[in-house]
């Protein structure tokens, strides 16, 4: 079969081969994205196994015997054979149907279910999600297994009819030699296996396809698929299926039972379920949001990846054997103006449904949502897919949406600031993390699982960090134990230094006389942010600034989803409503904090903080300004005065005014601060001034002089060694025994 075998031991069996000179573009299209993307299994869509097929027409009606067969045998054995070269879907109009075009989101279904993966798959409307669905039921139902039942469940009996009946059209239009649907002689009597509208049994492999009714009550749903032996289950709009959480919770057991036996059989199983977006207020639209939300994210790495390795990644989820596969319009190469054109014949007033049958949004809006609907639109016609995701754990990938510059050495000229909140990995909650450019605080990665544990997240930013950006800022949230465990494991690791912290008074012992309580403070360095109502109040202020002023900075699609499922609770307090997450906004917030109020930017991580500008201002050029510049030189020159003192001051203004002319007002900021870093330098040489500097700011006198004097760029951390140990060192001792941790490697 083609599935797991053709994937591990196809080279007991054939040779295989590419067919590169292919009538159908699509596939070749697909093949030359995928190398450019980096991808080195980039051509496995064009796999052939009998080399003798290429340039063969499977519907040439003069093909001899011989040749039907081997086109019969290969499409047994070769699934993108069967998709690439033999497929016609009929359409409106034509007589002979139209070739499989295949995009990145077919390709990853079809990929996903040749390995016999749960999946939970979304394609904007009329994009050929329920086609590929239909197309690959109709192989398994023809060449890839007998005696299976498929079962074909719809949000009714006639929606489910009607894929049955594209199915058999589909059929239909296959080469006769592959139809199989003719009857045929036993002992000289014909045979005929029935066929109806609701049912399709094939008449040699014995393999059958059932439709489903809709459930009208709990009851019916409970005992809906109870006691069959389904093999293949294919959900459409399961969204919108009335009480598929009863459904699929009574049918679990029964599929289980079935998907061990196929997989003993070397035969195709597994459940694929393929939806628009359904409204979170239904029983069904929740219940289907919340199973895609738990699946594991499928990712175009995994093309590089062997079927063992996939299914560790699928396996290491607590929360779902669910692969979760999503592409938008603009992925499956679909334009800005097809979006615009089909949001006029659909009309402005169906924006909902735009939003859901195109967008693939799920959230909506609470009535109480904190922000404004035309903010709203606004960022979500800023927001992009990702350019590139780049694995840093096993199945753990950072999506990358926006380039920055880097110095020749290829670190970030500015350094990132990268945001991290923290939930324990046992329940719906994410680990999310954000990376903004400190530069232009635009979003530029992300990452979020809501089944990662604590010291994997540690390891997940250690990577990130490492691997891309080297002298970044990590902010991580200090909340209920899980964000501390996460701050003491990367203490640990190479990346301590990037750590932030603020040195804050903490008391550090108490004592009494009898008569009063004397509390002793110290200076202490604090790492990350502790999650207080206070500090949670501020960094929704933030996020409200962000959403007026500056919506073409937000660039990630997770964030946006979880902003539009935000809302104002009746004690006043913003957060994700009980049907949705905030967990990547926080990670956002996280990260802004750092560039918004954190504390020695400068001194500790080299952050030096410029003018950041709203999406409605643009980007900062030299215009017709200098020539206003120097017109005013030119009148201010003549003027003379009486007084001495007043013409050496206004010669030395027009000195300055004649040096800064033709540089922006950042430039002659940053002019104003190196000046000034070499005053403080020349003072602190004198011993007098340098005492008084480290006793001021609680320094030892030979750290301020390698900061200050030996152009160090960050404070080492002996500067606190004169301090009491990090805040809540026991802390710290109590969360490695209970997290038991793996030591990362101290050095190269």
């Amino acid at each position: 079969m083609i599935n797991s075998q053709l994937q591990q031991t196809p080279k007991q069996q054939f040779q295989i081969c590419y067919q590169m000179t292919t009538s159908n573009r699509s596939f070749l299209e697909i093949h030359y994205f995928l190398k450019r993307k980096g991808i080195q299994n980039n051509k496995f869509m064009l796999m052939l196994l009998d080399p003798g097929l290429a340039g063969i027409d499977p519907h040439d009606t003069m093909l001899s015997r011989e040749m039907k067969a081997r086109v019969l045998r290969e499409c047994q054995f070769n699934y993108w054979y069967f998709i690439r070269e033999v497929i016609r879907v009929p359409e409106t109009g034509k007589s002979t149907g139209v070739r499989y075009k295949l995009h990145r989101g077919n390709l990853a279904l079809s990929f996903c279910l040749l390995l016999n993966l749960n999946i939970f798959f979304e394609l904007p409307r009329q994009q050929g999600k329920s086609i590929a669905a239909i197309i690959w039921y109709l192989y398994v139902y023809n060449f890839a297994t007998a005696n299976a039942e498929i079962t074909f469940l719809n949000k009714a009996m006639k929606d489910s009819k009607l894929n049955l009946s594209r199915l058999r059209d589909i059929r239909d239009a296959l080469p006769s030699y592959l139809q199989m649907s003719q009857e045929f002689s036993i002992g000289g009597k014909k045979k005929k296996m029935p066929s109806t509208v609701e049912t399709l049994q094939h008449p040699i492999n014995n393999n059958i396809i059932k439709t489903a009714p809709s459930a009208r009550n709990e009851t019916s749903a409970a005992n809906l698929l109870r006691g069959r032996t389904i093999t293949c289950l294919w959900a459409d709009e399961w969204g919108f299926v009335p009480y598929n959480d009863i459904i699929y919770t009574n049918t679990a057991p029964a599929l289980s039972t079935a998907f061990i036996n196929a997989k003993t059989a070397n035969s195709p199983y597994g459940t694929l379920v393929t939806t628009t977006p359904g409204v979170l207020s239904c029983r069904e639209g929740l219940y289907a949001y919340n199973m895609k939300h738990d699946a594991t994210d499928f990712s175009e790495g995994w093309y590089d990846k062997s079927p063992l390795q996939i299914e560790a990644m699928v396996h290491a989820n607590r929360l779902s054997d669910f692969v979760y596969v999503k592409f938008d319009y603009k992925q499956v190469g679909r334009s800005e103006e097809w979006f615009a054109d089909l949001v006029k014949k659909m009309g402005v007033n169906k924006m909902r449904d735009i939003r859901r049958e195109i967008l693939l949004e799920w959230s909506d809006s609470p009535e109480n949502c904190p922000f404004d609907d035309i903010d709203l639109e606004e960022i979500t016609r800023r927001v992009h897919p990702p350019i590139s995701e780049e694995e840093i754990l096993p199945g753990q990938y950072l999506k990358i949406y926006e380039k920055i510059v880097l110095r020749r050495d290829l670190v970030p000229k500015y350094p990132p600031i990268i945001g991290v909140d923290v939930s324990g990995g046992y329940s719906r909650d994410a680990s999310a993390v954000t990376v903004i450019d400190s530069k232009t605080t635009k979003v530029i990665a992300d990452f979020s699982c809501n089944y990662i544990s604590p010291i994997d997240l540690a390891r997940f930013v250690m990577g990130v960090t490492l691997k891309f950006y080297p002298n970044a800022i990590i902010n991580i949230e200090r909340n209920g134990g899980f964000g501390a465990a996460v701050i003491a494991k990367l203490k640990e690791s190479k990346v301590k230094k990037n750590l932030y912290f603020e040195i804050k008074d903490r008391v550090i012992e108490e004592t009494t006389d009898g008569l009063r309580v004397v509390r002793k403070k110290q200076k202490t360095k604090v790492y990350g942010l502790d999650s207080t109502k206070e500090a949670r109040m501020n960094l929704i202020d933030t996020l409200r600034q962000r959403v007026a002023m500056h919506k073409d900075k937000f660039i990630s699609p997770k964030i946006l989803e979880e902003m539009k499922g935000m809302q104002v609770k009746r004690d006043g307090k913003i957060e994700h409503s009980a049907n949705t997450h905030d967990d990547q906004v926080f990670s956002y917030l996280m990260a802004l904090y750092v560039w918004y109020d954190g504390k020695h930017l400068k001194e500790f991580f080299n952050i030096e903080k410029t003018t950041i500008y709203t999406e409605t201002n643009t980007d900062d050029k030299i215009t017709d300004l200098d020539e206003q510049f120097t017109s005013v030189i030119e009148e201010v020159e003549p003027v003379t005065a009486q007084d001495n003192t007043i013409r050496e001051e206004v010669t030395e203004q027009l000195k300055l005014m004649q040096k800064a002319k033709g540089i922006t007002y950042q430039e002659y900021i940053k002019q104003e601060q190196e000046y000034d870093e070499n005053v403080l330098k020349d003072m602190l040489r004198n011993k007098v001034v340098l005492s008084a500097y480290a006793k001021a700011n609680g320094f030892d006198e030979e750290e301020v002089k390698d900061r200050f004097l030996e152009g160090e760029t960050n404070i080492p951390d002996s500067v606190f060694t004169s301090f009491c140990d990090d805040v809540e060192l026991s802390e710290d001792n109590r969360l490695k025994k209970n997290f038991n941790f793996i030591d990362f490697p101290t050095d190269g």
